[in-house]
């Protein structure tokens, strides 16, 4: 028997694009990339700025999806919906994987979709690498219906940022959007 296996990815929508777009576009801040020495600070400082920028943006998505909820109601349904591994209070079940266990850095349930949030800093390919085998994982496993995976480029001259102009940079990440669900970008 030949044949390709293929993964169980969930459908597209303009909606559902839209809610990823939407949390890649947040976890992208200025606020974070122009005033945060994020490339002398540890990958769990960042993460924990990309908390609350997530929150904003998941404040964002809720009035979208609930237009006529009050105040209160968004607080608690974005609370309710973020889940970050650096939170105390909450926790985001491993996935076990060819013998080993992983968990995304956020979690999102919002609108019925799952979506796990991977985030990575470094300057060489390896980095880059190590964010996309967990980015697989996630959208191979059964838990989540999208991913989203920001790198962060800590470069001096922005090389893997700036390589993402290139024409097979261009496709890997078109790929990886159209036959896995992972939302793929670098700032």
């Amino acid at each position: 028997m030949t044949g390709r296996l293929t993964l169980g990815v969930a459908q597209k929508s303009e909606r559902r694009t839209w809610i990823v777009e939407r949390l890649i576009e947040g976890m992208k801040s200025d606020e974070i990339f122009k005033t945060l020495d994020y490339r002398n600070k540890k990958e769990s400082y960042i993460k924990q700025y990309m908390h609350q920028l997530l929150k904003r943006s998941l404040i964002d998505v809720h009035i979208r999806l609930s237009p006529k909820a009050g105040k209160k109601t968004l607080h608690r349904k974005t609370a309710d919906s973020l889940m970050w591994e650096g939170d105390v209070k909450t926790t985001i079940n491993h996935i076990r994987f060819l013998g080993t266990q992983h968990r995304p850095d956020f979690k999102v349930l919002i609108d019925g979709l799952r979506i796990a949030i991977e985030v990575k800093r470094g300057d060489s390919g390896s980095a880059v690498r190590e964010g996309i085998g967990q980015s697989l994982v996630y959208a191979a496993s059964e838990d989540f219906d999208f991913v989203t995976y920001l790198f962060v480029d800590t470069s001096k001259d922005k090389k893997i940022l700036d390589s993402l102009r290139g024409e097979r940079e261009r496709a890997f990440v078109g790929s990886l959007w159209e036959r896995y669900n992972i939302r793929f970008d670098v700032v």
